[in-house]
């Protein structure tokens, strides 16, 4: 209980406490964070990552193992929750400008937010199935459009030019084990800095009322963190997750898509490879990473929608909805050879 006590600042704004303030999402984060660690060592003592009998021991997990559909699914549901929860997160930072005097901890958000991506990416080929199989080979394809170390970064997921035996050893050996000590440098430095700016951002001046952190910080973290859950719970009693048939590299699908979260990549470069693939990838990360020096209002972080924050905000936006759109385009309105059809 003290080492709790230290992730949080002694001190709290009253205001911080309210729902609105923050919607929980850094919570939901590490609560899917924590689900993610206890299924992922879970199915990591009955999962082997070799061709031959990775997708049979996917199988065997689903379908043998007592409650092993269940802890899939959940690692499954998680992994995706936090991608969402994740992005909202990053977009509540953003619209409430609580990156204000707080750049090097917008900074660990950011690569914790890569870090997101990268462990859905390395997770999603170790099933060995069809679809993993060459959504992956279109994600690493994806990857070869950026200047000058796209090549070298393609080579190094796939382990050589081609999906192989070196590629699943590899994404297995990153999502395991180089990813997490990752994972947990990123998430120390993250709430050691918010401990050290004295708790979440808030719009209010130090003269704001304050309260002891301990024990209700505590309480309301504990309620949002036994509330996700226990809506993942619920959520995998009715969403399994997915195994298609046995990856196959002779027989690809068409078409064949990049998982959900780079679709919108890959309809981006359906349209225009430099475009697509380079210039609106490489403009979106440039902004994020500069928006705290570009952001020249005088106000401190903490509300919504600030009207000295419009055209950032407006910026922002944009590039919310752009991302979306393709998104949804890529995912579910293009059908054989990328051609446009509607879903329905």
């Amino acid at each position: 209980m003290n080492f709790l006590k230290h992730l949080q600042p002694p001190m709290i704004r009253v205001k911080t406490l309210q729902p609105l303030t923050t919607l929980g999402l850094g919570i939901i984060c590490l609560s899917c964070l924590i689900l993610l660690f206890l299924t992922g060592v879970t199915l990591l003592l009955y999962y082997v990552p070799y061709q031959d009998v990775a997708y049979d021991r996917v199988l065997h997990i689903m379908t043998t193992l007592r409650y092993g559909g269940l802890v899939r699914s959940l690692h499954y549901l998680a992994a995706n929750v936090l991608l969402i929860a994740g992005f909202l997160h990053l977009t509540r930072v953003f619209f409430t400008g609580s990156y204000q005097g707080r750049y090097l901890n917008w900074v660990y958000g950011l690569g914790l937010w890569t870090l997101t991506l990268a462990s859905n990416y390395t997770g999603y080929l170790l099933p060995w199935d069809q679809t993993s199989y060459w959504a992956i080979n279109v994600g690493s394809n994806l990857a070869s459009y950026f200047p000058i170390i796209g090549p070298s970064i393609r080579r190094f997921l796939l382990g050589g030019q081609e999906i192989g035996t070196d590629t699943l050893i590899r994404s297995f050996a990153l999502h395991v084990a180089f990813l997490p000590s990752l994972w947990m440098l990123l998430i120390a430095l993250h709430l050691w800095r918010i401990r050290k700016a004295g708790g979440l951002a808030n719009f209010e001046g130090p003269e704001a009322e304050r309260m002891a952190s301990s024990p209700i910080l505590f309480k309301a973290e504990l309620a949002v963190g036994l509330l996700t859950l226990s809506f993942l719970l619920v959520l995998a009693f009715f969403i399994e997750a997915p195994l298609s048939g046995r990856a196959d590299p002779l027989r690809p699908p068409n078409p064949a898509k990049a998982p959900w979260y780079f679709v919108g990549i890959q309809e981006m470069v359906s349209h225009s490879a430099l475009i697509g693939g380079i210039v609106v990838p490489l403009f979106i990360s440039l902004f994020l990473v500069l928006c705290p020096v570009l952001d020249h209002s005088k106000l401190p972080g903490g509300k919504w929608f600030v009207k000295e924050r419009l055209i950032l905000n407006l910026v922002f936006g944009l590039f919310i909805l752009s991302q979306i759109l393709t998104i949804v385009v890529g995912h579910w309105f293009r059908g054989k050879n990328w051609l446009f059809k509607f879903p329905w």
